[in-house]
């Protein structure tokens, strides 16, 4: 047995390439496991819940995004000085889409992102209690009063989301002239030989 060095060298190969994902895919994912997690167990139920409703806004939101950077090359430039809303409205007057944000699925989009922002803007509450009790109970019951965003973070309200992001962007996508459909592919890579480096 030799403990000598070895002389054989080791030569690496430098690869180059891109890899693309499609985020407003991965987020919509993300929302779907969520619920599948609120519906499986109760313990920490609302804060999956709450997980999957941010994930359902960034779904929209990404997608908003995706289908500017398809539109427009200057897409990363002017993309701040639009809101949410203002957006999905360009996208949506663009493909002669006819919303309405008092049905569904549009008014869905609307509480989808004034749920986000609460959520990323929040603030401690105050809440007023009314209520009746059993006067005959020695002790106060615990009384429970929920801030809108808790009362909004359902499985009705989360399953409802999920169904009706699909709804949107699959309009919004084919209405804009993009066949197929959009939350086939999470993303793809292309990598090939640069350099041999010894």
């Amino acid at each position: 047995m030799s403990f000598l060095p070895s002389t054989k060298t080791i030569s690496k190969t430098y690869i180059g390439g891109k890899n693309i994902t499609v985020t407003f895919a991965h987020m919509h994912i993300g929302a779907k496991f969520m619920l599948k997690l609120a519906e499986e167990d109760e313990e920490g139920q609302l804060y999956t819940l709450v997980a999957s409703l941010i994930f359902s806004a960034f779904t929209l939101e990404a997608y908003l995004n995706h289908l500017g950077k398809l539109r427009s090359k200057e897409w990363d430039e002017i993309e701040r000085r639009h809101s949410k809303l203002e957006k999905y409205k360009l996208f949506a007057q663009a493909a002669e889409i006819k919303f309405d944000f008092n049905v569904r699925p549009y008014c869905t989009l609307k509480e989808l992102f004034s749920f986000r922002d609460r959520m990323a803007h929040g603030k401690t509450t105050e809440e007023a209690v009314s209520t009746y009790i059993d006067s005959h109970e020695k002790r106060l019951p615990q009384i429970h009063a929920k801030t809108d965003w808790q009362t909004f973070a359902t499985l009705e309200s989360a399953r409802q989301s999920i169904k009706d992001v699909e709804l949107l962007i699959k309009e919004l996508h084919s209405m804009s002239g993009y066949s197929g459909n959009p939350f086939s592919k999470l993303g793809s890579a292309i990598y090939g030989v640069v350099q041999e480096r010894p």
